[in-house]
């Protein structure tokens, strides 16, 4: 799907009509909850991450009590406690929860604490092809459907649009034009890096773009048998170009050997660089004057870049919703999960106008005219990337798998190591780590 200049046009016209009119969605009775209340009084209990998204569901949980006589109790826990408690009520809960949400990375190793819902799914007619591929697959484990994603987050290239267009440049639509892109910017400006990106150890964080370049490469982190795939030619050559980025063509910061994520949002907040590939959440960053020099009219955005005939790609984070295997109430807590798998909910949530939050995870949603009228496009920029990308599948070995991937990439971009011996030493660590199960 190609994003055309009218529609750029149209989206701009609209989030003007949008702001004017103050637009909101109405949330109505949802769909496929079954008549005549048989679980009223029941009361769920929810366990689940603290996001503002979340905060808006239980704000509206007036209407699903409304149309099935059930209530709901959230207990919200922060980010940095969650795969804990998630843990503990697998291990040692007595069914406290009826229904609990966890990010991609965990689901593998918390199979055991949800129940299959293809069934469920099934009975309730909830068509999966609402959600992107990419979304949906991270709620399933060994075939079988353990939850249905709720939040989720793409990466789409930021860019500073007043400086393009005082240069009368384009988004880079390739990796090959982004390093041109970036060049023409180092100098006509100085001071201004052209696109900033994390290089250093943290979390993962120095992967999460290049995955971009692995899928556009044509490329796979693992080939059919699972066994290590991103020291193949394709997946070498991948890497090279991610580290070009800073060793050879210079396009990035002095510093980006060392950089966090964070450290690259902060470069180009503080102006300091004209391109950011990263989280669609990070636009709420550079719009906060407490946290960055650039205003809202200085930001551009557009999908993240590919190879020269090459589909788009965007890397993915996905939380999912799922029932508890010990929860004694899972009709009433399918009810539940019926209801927030609704695209009338995500909408509404999105419309509103006192909420801020970007995250649309359903089709309907990512590409309908209101919602890109208010974040200017955004959505449908964010589905260009979603229809034909890769996607991880994150087994119980994955954070040992991720740090022998992000130590790899820290010596290819400091230069202690070549592409190839650092790569071909993490497929060895991979192996060994796969061995061990």
């Amino acid at each position: 799907m190609a994003l055309r200049r009218r529609d750029i046009l149209a989206g701009a016209a609209g989030a003007a009509a949008f702001a004017a009119t103050g637009a909101k969605a109405q949330l109505g009775p949802a769909p496929n909850l079954r008549p005549g209340k048989p679980f009223a009084g029941t009361e769920l209990k929810v366990l689940c991450v603290v996001a503002s998204q979340f905060r808006a569901h239980e704000a509206r949980l007036a209407t699903f009590t409304e149309q099935t006589g059930i209530t709901a109790k959230y207990t919200f826990v922060p980010f940095a406690s969650m795969r804990e408690a998630l843990t503990a009520e697998m291990v040692g809960g007595g069914g406290d929860y009826d229904l609990a949400i966890a990010m991609d990375q965990w689901v593998a190793s918390l199979n055991n604490l949800f129940d299959p819902i293809d069934a469920r799914v099934r009975e309730k007619g909830i068509p999966l092809d609402r959600w992107p591929a990419a979304h949906l697959r991270q709620g399933t484990v060994n075939n079988r459907l353990l939850g249905l994603p709720s939040r989720g987050h793409v990466q789409l290239l930021f860019y500073r649009k007043d400086l393009f267009e005082k240069h009368n440049l384009t988004p880079p639509a390739t990796w090959e034009a982004l390093v041109e892109t970036g060049k023409a910017i180092q100098e006509k400006e100085s001071g201004i890096s052209g696109v900033a990106v994390p290089y250093g150890r943290n979390n993962g964080q120095n992967l999460m773009v290049w995955y971009n370049f692995l899928w556009g490469r044509g490329g796979t982190l693992f080939d059919e048998r699972g066994q290590p795939a991103f020291n193949s030619q394709a997946g070498l050559a991948s890497v090279q170009d991610y580290v070009d980025l800073l060793r050879r063509h210079r396009v990035t910061p002095a510093g980006a050997v060392s950089f966090t994520e964070q450290d690259a949002v902060n470069s180009m907040g503080q102006g300091n660089s004209a391109m950011l590939p990263v989280w669609w959440w990070v636009r709420s960053t550079l719009v906060n004057p407490q946290a960055s020099r650039l205003t809202d009219a200085q930001i551009g955005f557009a999908p993240m870049p590919s190879y020269a005939g090459r589909p788009r790609t965007t890397f993915t984070n996905t939380w999912v919703w799922g029932i508890t295997q010990r929860s004694r109430r899972k009709d009433a807590a399918m009810e539940l999960l019926t209801w927030i798998a609704n695209p009338a909910l995500e909408r509404d949530i999105l419309l509103d106008p006192k909420e801020s939050d970007v995250v649309a995870v359903m089709w309907p949603n990512l590409m309908d005219d209101a919602v890109n009228a208010r974040f200017g496009g955004m959505h449908r920029l964010a589905a260009e990337g979603l229809r034909d990308t890769q996607s991880i599948t994150f087994g119980p070995e994955w954070p040992q798998i991720s740090e022998a991937l992000e130590t790899a990439m820290s010596e290819a971009a400091s230069g202690t190591r070549s592409v190839p011996d650092a790569f071909n030493a993490a497929a060895a660590s991979v192996r060994r780590i796969a061995r061990r199960g």
